[in-house]
């Protein structure tokens, strides 16, 4: 299982739930499949969601 992750620059990553946080990054969405993960980032990409 994976989270999305954001980090205080705005980037964004793909990271298993099973490993801590980085600091100063925050979940924004999961715990969740991976394709889901990738799906989340996707739509961030294209414009759909609002970054949390």
């Amino acid at each position: 299982m994976f989270l999305v992750l954001v980090s205080p620059s705005g980037r964004y990553s793909i990271w298993p739930a099973v490993l801590q946080v980085p600091a100063g990054w925050r979940v924004v969405h999961g715990v969740a499949s991976r394709q889901s993960c990738a799906d989340y980032v996707d739509a961030l990409r294209a414009g759909v969601l609002l970054a949390a």
